[in-house]
């Protein structure tokens, strides 16, 4: 125990001489992800199966990372004395009867065969329990063994809400091809479907407000089938809209929609989500295309492709940059970069280094 309280201790001293690495008025926020649990295991060799199941082990290595990011790559996130305690990214799948597991290279794999799957009935669902639906008594030990790990020298924070969308849950449930057959043969059927997801979602929170004395507050929606040709606007507009209205109602607002899919044709109808004030530019997601549809008053975040910043050469990387800062002058936006595996941690942290230069050269000039 005493690597953990080291470890606390040098989070903590770090946070307290973080600093951005140039003023940030009149530029854009400008970031590396490195959330990505595969990147995780080629960098540092963590062991997901042991990560996910023994807390002493997640504190510490989430801990070193925390440290490393701040060390070794200086952008505008910086670090922070606090933990999340997660066991993953898709526990609400669970939620919902599916299986969902990581591999011990941080490779997530979900159910694909629920009975749903072959039979279109929603008795197959079962109504969510905050307390004992799928992995939530796992989750809810998890967080308290952390928190007691911890003993309040860091706050812990709960890092395993549902935030996954409707239409992601549906399609995991049904399988796309049956869902798109679904709403030609039997749409009442996919009404049912999202609406009765979206009420266990809410059904979820209500007892996540209750446990933890929270009140309500505006929520994240992450759904990736929020991908265009995958599905149309109109069928966003009928079938997928009215349930984000829903939750938009339930948590007084809605902080974020996250797909890693082409956004651009459904963003005239996520404007009817009033509160709403940012817009996602996916690497499919045409900026231009965005800049036409979002009013200006809204905040963009740009998630670029890996391969601009891991394989473009600084010339192309600063001239996409350089597009992006005239096009987008006069509104707030962010900026962040990323990568998947490529050759050796060391030539992996020196390309996602040189796109990082090249950035703050553009934005901070």
């Amino acid at each position: 125990m005493s690597e953990l309280h080291e470890l606390i201790a040098r989070v903590i001293d770090a946070t307290g001489s973080a600093a951005l690495p140039c003023p940030a008025e009149g530029r854009p926020r400008v970031c590396i992800g490195t959330h990505d649990y595969t990147v995780h295991a080629f960098l540092f060799g963590i062991d997901f199966d042991r990560y996910f199941s023994d807390p002493v082990y997640y504190v510490v290595e989430t801990l070193k990372l925390k440290l490393w990011r701040h060390e070794k790559i200086h952008d505008d996130n910086l670090i922070a004395a606090d933990l999340s305690a997660s066991l993953g990214y898709y526990p609400e799948y669970t939620f919902l009867g599916m299986s969902a597991a990581v591999d011990a290279q941080g490779v997530a794999f979900l159910q694909n065969d629920h009975p749903l799957t072959r039979e279109p009935d929603l008795r197959l669902l079962a109504p969510v329990d905050f307390y004992a639906s799928g992995w939530m008594p796992r989750v809810l030990r998890w967080y308290d063994e952390i928190t007691e790990l911890i003993g309040g020298r860091l706050p812990v924070s709960f890092g395993m809400a549902w935030w996954r969308g409707p239409l992601d849950l549906a399609i995991q449930l049904r399988g796309y091809e049956a869902l798109m057959e679904d709403v030609s043969e039997r749409p009442a059927f996919v009404r049912d479907l999202l609406r009765f997801i979206t009420e266990q979602r809410c059904r979820w929170y209500e007892g996540y407000y209750r446990h933890f004395g929270l009140e309500p507050s505006p929520a994240p929606i992450g759904d990736d089938w929020l991908n265009v040709p995958f599905i149309s606007p109109d069928f966003f507009a009928e079938f997928v809209l009215p349930c984000y209205q829903e939750i938009e109602r339930f948590h007084g607002g809605i902080a974020w929609v996250h797909s890693c899919g082409n956004q651009g044709p459904l963003q005239p109808h996520l404007l009817k989500l009033g509160s709403l004030q940012s817009f996602e530019i996916s690497p499919w997601t045409d900026m231009q295309e965005t800049l036409r549809n979002v009013p200006p008053d809204k905040r963009l975040g740009f998630d670029l492709h890996p391969t601009e910043v891991l394989l473009d050469p600084p010339e192309t990387a600063r001239e996409k940059l350089q597009i992006i800062k005239q096009a987008c002058a006069g509104r707030q936006y962010s900026v962040q970069g990323g990568g998947a595996l490529i050759s050796s941690p060391e030539d992996y942290l020196r390309r996602l280094l040189r796109w990082l230069e090249v950035a703050y050269k553009v934005f901070c000039s």
